[in-house]
């Protein structure tokens, strides 16, 4: 029997993500107004995390 391994990455179906340090609304559709709230509370290493991915996004998009 194959083992099946879950992501545990936040995935909202395909539409836009939410930036580093925030989080998905329940209930409001993908990169509308309001979609994203910032998380209550991060650990050290959510913070990281979050500054690494920040980080990595500007250097896709040629920010520098």
């Amino acid at each position: 029997m194959a083992t099946v391994k879950k992501s545990t990455k936040n995935n909202t179906g395909g539409g836009q993500a939410c930036w580093p340090g925030f989080k998905r609304v329940p209930g409001t559709e993908a990169g509308s107004k309001g979609s994203c709230a910032p998380k209550a509370r991060k650990t050290g290493a959510e913070k990281r995390a979050d500054s690494r991915a920040a980080a990595a996004s500007k250097r896709e998009k040629g920010f520098e």
